[in-house]
């Protein structure tokens, strides 16, 4: 390991990369150097193309399937249901936000393994760009369908139809703060996410906008509720509109929270928060 900065994947260096594939089989060793040199392997999958495979065999992912060890895209594919025809990932600041995020609910349930990515200010711009490995594409769960459910199209229109009145009330209520209300099924223990709109010009822009250094407009999530959480149940058959407004924005608060992301109005929420739970009483 004296040479090790030779191995980055800025030298393009064939020889390194060789090198590099050789000490990967020595688990304690390419710890160390992953450690070190992780951040530049992701790099130079993005920077080059001549090489992009070969790097992508050597970069390594921190996932659902284990907190302490982390991952090959090789063995994540080797896991995998043979069903299955995609990597999934998340992005963000903090690995404890992440792995606890509302948005892996569905597919712990489906036991299906989600990568971590912790890094944010690369792995928002480098991980979209990837495309795909093996011919596995790489699908951000913040954007992405749900996977399968026991539930079918006619229940799920049923659902749709019970909570329609409060979709649209908690709609009325958040105004541009959401882009869109709905019912979800990928929910299991929480009450409410926040997604990103797959067909949002910006979204689809934002990585390229974010590697030229540019500032990326905010959008407006899309608010997930969970029809099936007693909060939702309660508050669809509430007739108290007051509640409801209430509710309404600790809902989205507490999802883009449970995200990660910054809320407007801290103080906005902490007094919803004491007013419901004042009425508890």
């Amino acid at each position: 390991l004296n040479n090790i900065g030779q191995l980055t994947p800025t030298t393009q260096d064939e020889a390194g990369i060789t090198y590099a594939k050789k000490l990967s089989k020595d688990e304690e060793r390419y710890e160390k150097f992953i450690a070190e040199y992780n951040r530049p392997l992701k790099e130079g999958v993005y920077q080059d193309y001549v090489n992009k495979d070969a790097l992508l065999e050597l970069v390594r992912y921190k996932s659902t399937n284990d907190d302490k060890k982390m991952t090959s895209l090789a063995d994540y594919k080797q896991r995998a249901d043979s069903e299955q025809k995609a990597i999934y990932y998340i992005v963000g600041e903090d690995e404890a936000v992440l792995r606890n995020s509302p948005l892996l609910e569905a597919y712990k349930k489906n036991n299906i393994e989600v990568l971590i990515c912790d890094d944010k200010e690369i792995d928002e711009v480098i991980t979209p760009a990837i495309g795909a490995y093996k011919d596995w594409s790489f699908k951000d769960i913040t954007s992405c369908e749900a996977p399968k459910t026991e539930q079918s199209e006619e229940e799920q229109k049923e659902v749709e139809a019970e909570f329609k009145s409060i979709v649209e009330k908690i709609k009325d209520t958040l105004g541009d703060a959401v882009k869109d209300v709905k019912t979800t099924n990928r929910l299991s223990d929480s009450p409410s996410c926040v997604v990103k709109d797959p067909n949002d010009p910006m979204a689809q822009m934002a990585a390229m906008m974010k590697s030229m250094g540019q500032e990326v407009p905010e959008s407006a999530p899309i608010l997930e509720i969970n029809p099936d959480h007693d909060i939702v149940k309660k508050l669809n058959g509430t007739p108290d509109d007051t509640l409801v407004e209430t509710v309404s924005w600790l809902l989205l608060d507490q999802a883009k929270m449970a995200e990660g992301l910054e809320i407007k109005d801290p103080i906005a929420f902490t007094k919803r928060l004491n007013k419901v739970i004042n009425k508890s009483f």
